[in-house]
């Protein structure tokens, strides 16, 4: 028993490893697209419409057929909306203008989200400690968005930033939301309909810039970036990640992103020095120092809740 609770755990930790791993690979790809296609809708829907052609091709047979009540049918629409008109869109649309270590860091502010969001539906105050750990992780993320800085460079990043702290809240919703339906349903069921949803809402929005788009004029790397995020950002992380919720808590699945932030800066580094991504990346004194303060926040919290 406790072997087969052994072999399940580190089973886990297989998959929040490969999550960290593919969610750095996602800030950095995603850039590339993002700059690509320079269109947000019509990157977000070919994304969705990708991932909805893979999960429908394996229903009813590696996904089961969906048998969802009423009630299930309508949350999965309320995830639908928050995972691709929201999250999806918000997401490639601050990316556009911010850079991959700030997108990083700022999904790394997940678990708190989660938490303050769990404490409000379970009406419970979190106590000092977790208070604390919020003031600090958040200290961080202000100083590398430096809303004191002026400049246009500085302008456009924290555009994008604004843009990637709406994507993060629909993450933090979505997360908590998911939970229970994920613990009832087969994860890679509810992930792949409530994605299916999502982006059959968003098609009539962006019908008429899809059929206008110049799908000839996308470079290379941004037709990688879109392939990364149909295949391993949209399918393989989003089951994973349902998957986790499936057997952990929402605060505990959303510490996975704590290792973003570094795993990102690090691929960054190399993507750089490869001439894969140009331009400053922020990547400066005052990033380190924000990202040693966030994530020094967010495990103050979960040792307090430990």
């Amino acid at each position: 028993m406790n072997q087969k609770s052994d072999s399940s755990k580190t089973l886990l930790y297989l998959f929040m490893v490969l999550h960290v791993l593919g969610a750095a690979g996602t800030f950095i790809l995603s850039k590339a697209a993002a700059i690509s296609f320079a269109n947000p809708l019509v990157l977000t829907v070919s994304r969705g419409l990708g991932c909805a052609v893979i999960f429908l091709i394996f229903t009813g047979w590696k996904i089961p057929r969906p048998d969802f009540t009423v009630k299930e049918w309508f949350l999965l629409l309320v995830l639908g909306v928050l995972l691709v008109p929201l999250n999806q869109y918000c997401f490639l649309k601050g990316l556009e203008l911010s850079v991959p270590g700030h997108s990083a860091l700022l999904y790394a502010m997940t678990p708190i989200g989660v938490l303050l969001l769990s404490s409000i539906r379970v009406k419970k105050m979190p106590s000092l400690k977790i208070f604390s750990g919020v003031f600090l992780a958040f200290s961080g993320v202000i100083i590398v968005l430096r809303p004191w800085a002026t400049g246009e460079q500085v302008s456009d990043l924290r555009t994008g930033d604004l843009w990637l702290i709406a994507a993060v809240f629909s993450w933090v919703v979505y997360t908590v939301l998911a939970s229970d339906i994920c613990r009832k349903k087969n994860a890679v069921m509810v992930t792949a309909w409530s994605l299916i949803l999502g982006v059959v809402i968003m098609l009539p929005v962006a019908a008429g810039s899809m059929m206008t788009f110049d799908f000839s004029a996308v470079s290379k790397a941004g037709w990688f970036g879109l392939g990364y995020m149909i295949v391993i950002t949209s399918t393989i992380m989003m089951v994973l990640w349902n998957i986790l919720l499936q057997h952990l808590t929402p605060v505990q699945v959303s510490i996975t992103t704590n290792a973003q932030p570094p795993a990102t800066t690090l691929l960054v580094a190399i993507a750089s020095a490869a001439g894969y991504l140009s331009g400053d990346q922020d990547m400066g004194l005052m990033f380190i120092l924000g990202m040693v303060l966030s994530l020094t926040g967010v495990m103050m919290i979960q040792k307090a809740r430990d």
